[in-house]
């Protein structure tokens, strides 16, 4: 598995337009962030250009996840892995470990450069912030990589499976307010756009951030949603005719 995964991870990344695009892109939003952004307290400094990072490393990620998803199916190659004999929830297994390992370079730059400068604000930063800074940065990647690559899976070509991740992540923030408004709130507070924010921000229940769902509540339904996507697509993967 361990032989299968590093095989995995190489293709990922030497898939250059995607990964160094997509690293390339959430460097230059975290530095832009770092150069325009006036702080005058570290932590929240470090916040800030950790967010603008994240959010940026997303809409990158998100590429990356669908191109590991769907490349090989899109491209032909994925009958020649079937043909090696290993197990097919393997072959769909390693992929979303995959994703969240490819992510780490890009998590890292990211968490660099906004920590560096953040650390001579005024105050400087606590290890706390520090901490929140690191899983905030990790949940955003991990999260949106499996959910790109579990569609990856499902939809077997590139450019819709980048097309859909995208429209997930920016269409459900849209279908969950709009289900807050006109349907349930308290369904809302169950969409994977909150609990995947709840999550990643690491906030109970009446916190700043006003989340309703208290955040074991949270974390459990946000395990629930990659659940669901991880198994149709390995579902997907296992049934399919190459």
């Amino acid at each position: 598995m361990l032989r299968l995964l590093g095989a995995e991870v190489r293709r990922i990344t030497g898939r250059r337009a995607s990964f160094y695009g997509a690293t390339a892109f959430a460097v230059l939003i975290t530095v832009l962030a770092v150069v325009l952004a006036d702080q005058n307290d570290g932590n929240q400094a470090l916040d800030n250009y950790s967010s603008a990072g994240r959010y940026a490393g997303l809409l990158g990620v998100v590429v990356m996840g669908a191109l590991a998803g769907s490349y090989d199916t899109a491209n032909g190659t994925m009958r020649y892995l079937v043909l090696t004999g290993v197990p097919r929830w393997q072959l769909a297994a390693v992929r979303l470990l995959g994703i969240m390992v490819a992510a780490l370079p890009m998590a890292a730059l990211v968490l660099l450069i906004s920590i560096v400068p953040a650390s001579s604000a005024a105050g400087g930063i606590t290890g706390d912030a520090v901490v929140h800074a690191v899983w905030a940065v990790l949940a955003t990647l991990w999260t949106w990589g499996l959910v790109s690559t579990g569609i990856g899976m499902l939809m077997r070509s590139n450019g819709p499976a980048i097309a859909a991740s995208v429209v997930l992540f920016f269409g459900g923030t849209l279908i969950t307010g709009l289900v807050a408004e006109f349907v349930s709130e308290t369904l809302a507070n169950y969409l994977l756009p909150v609990v995947f924010d709840q999550v990643a921000m690491w906030e109970g229940k009446g916190g700043a951030n006003d989340y309703r769902l208290a955040l074991g509540t949270a974390v459990v339904a946000l395990v629930v949603w990659l659940g669901a996507i991880a198994a149709l697509a390995v579902t997907r993967v296992q049934r399919d005719e190459y």
